[in-house]
């Protein structure tokens, strides 16, 4: 729903009133839940359609610094989080913005968040494996895992990182991406602002909203958001400790490496479990398998040759 320009004026004279409170915001950023986004061309390096689409990505990266900037944020970190994670033209984006770029690097899509942040956006985000009408549903490593499970729940990389954000005390205020993943943020998260970008039709197919648009919902998505962050309407999302991860692996060989971490559980040919102490823990597993994942799936393209 957008704003009234009342309203709109009104939530800058808010914010103004508070620019002298400290505000830091953690912007995590993916890509496939950008606007425009359908082919696999738009989203990987050295593809034909990938320039014009990293583009578009960085303009709603400015789009929700501007918002966040004009609610009173004064410290602004943006990680890259999509593939290499060197997507995001650093060039565009406005002095006193810091980035996170580059992998492998520890807590992957959320890398730094433990520096004591009042609030985390996620842009770009899509849906997990096997969600129904979502652009490129998939779970951290689409080649690498069938699914995850959290305590036998079947998650998205949006509840794993709102997890580990809610670990610190962080609340996520801000989701953007495409209608299903925008649909299980407002169920995980009471009172989040989320901003679709697009209506998923196929896997590979989406009724998108034009770059303008979208540009303008984040700007005031994002000024939404801080004012709830402020007023301490929206909470941090927590999981007990003591969690039970599940890996489901699309490949036996993956699973026969990954069964050799200490802890590990080998419960059939595709699946390792594994009892952690925490999230923080859970994740750092996580990211060990993709990282396992992705080196044995390169090694056997080489034995193919």
């Amino acid at each position: 729903m957008n704003i009234t320009r009342k309203n709109y004026l009104e939530l800058v004279l808010f914010t103004r009133r508070r620019r002298k409170i400290n505000m830091k915001v953690y912007i995590s950023v993916d890509m496939e839940g950008i606007g425009g986004v359908v082919s696999l061309s738009h989203v990987l390096s050295g593809s034909k359609e990938y320039e014009r689409f990293r583009k578009w990505l960085t303009e709603e990266v400015l789009a929700v610094i501007e918002g966040a900037r004009e609610a009173g944020a004064t410290k602004i970190t943006v990680a890259d989080s999509h593939g290499g994670m060197t997507n995001i033209l650093i060039e565009d984006l406005p002095e006193n913005v810091e980035v996170v770029s580059g992998f492998p690097r520890p807590i992957c899509m959320m890398h730094g968040i433990w520096e004591g942040y009042d609030t985390a956006f996620f842009i770009g985000y899509h849906a997990r494996k096997g969600t129904r009408g979502a652009i490129m549903d998939h779970t951290i490593a689409g080649r690498i895992f069938r699914y995850i499970k959290i305590n036998q729940k079947e998650t998205s990389e949006f509840y794993l990182n709102a997890l580990l954000a809610g670990f610190y005390n962080i609340p996520v205020s801000l989701l953007s991406g495409d209608a299903a993943i925008c649909r299980e943020a407002k169920t995980a998260i009471p009172g989040i602002e989320v901003v679709i970008t697009k209506q998923g039709i196929t896997r590979w197919s989406a009724k998108t909203k034009t770059l303008k648009s979208i540009k303008r919902e984040l700007k005031e998505a994002a000024i939404r958001a801080i004012k709830k962050v402020r007023e301490r309407k929206i909470k941090p999302l927590r999981i007990e400790d003591n969690i039970i991860l599940e890996l489901g692996f699309y490949s036996t060989d993956t699973a026969d490496i990954v069964e050799m971490i200490p802890g590990a559980e080998r419960v059939d040919g595709l699946t390792v479990v594994f009892k952690t102490k925490n999230i923080l823990e859970a994740y750092k597993l996580i990211e060990l398998a993709m990282i396992i994942g992705i080196g044995i799936d390169s090694l056997v393209q080489k034995m193919m040759k």
